[in-house]
């Protein structure tokens, strides 16, 4: 009986793993690794033309989390200046309680590292966008309580 549960076990999982290897790969990545959370803002409702990379790390002892942001203009001949926000939610008292807003000049790379306190906070999301107009409708979670 055991071995048939172990078989069938083995057999989904095999399965599975065809399906997760046949299946289309997203354009967007967030992943942990070794303590360091890495994601990116190239999914479906971010604003063309703005796309950022994260990396970030939390320190529990001192409740802080450490994040560096890669910024891109990818479009540097518009009249648009790429931008992110960074947002620390909440939830107890239903509030944003850590804003930070960064553009960059026309066109190229920039980078950040901020350091959000967490005490409080229960998500921080970060956004893509255009500076002054608009921020992408869907956003990287890279801190959860």
């Amino acid at each position: 009986m055991l071995r048939r549960t172990i078989a069938v076990s083995t057999a989904a999982i095999a399965v599975a793993g065809l399906g997760i290897v046949n299946a289309p790969a997203a354009n967007a990545y967030a992943y942990w690794r070794n303590g360091y959370f890495y994601g990116d803002t190239s999914y479906r409702g971010n604003v063309p033309g703005s796309h950022v990379k994260i990396v970030g790390r939390r320190d529990v002892a001192r409740q802080l989390y450490y994040l560096t942001v890669h910024l891109y203009d990818q479009n540097p001949y518009d009249n648009n200046k790429a931008a992110f926000r960074v947002r620390g939610w909440d939830k107890n008292t239903r509030q944003w309680m850590f804003y930070r807003g960064y553009y960059m000049l026309f066109g190229g790379y920039d980078s950040v590292t901020l350091t959000v306190p967490t005490g409080a906070i229960d998500t921080i999301i970060v956004q893509d966008g255009i500076y002054g107009k608009t921020y992408g409708t869907n956003s990287v979670a890279v801190f959860r309580r």
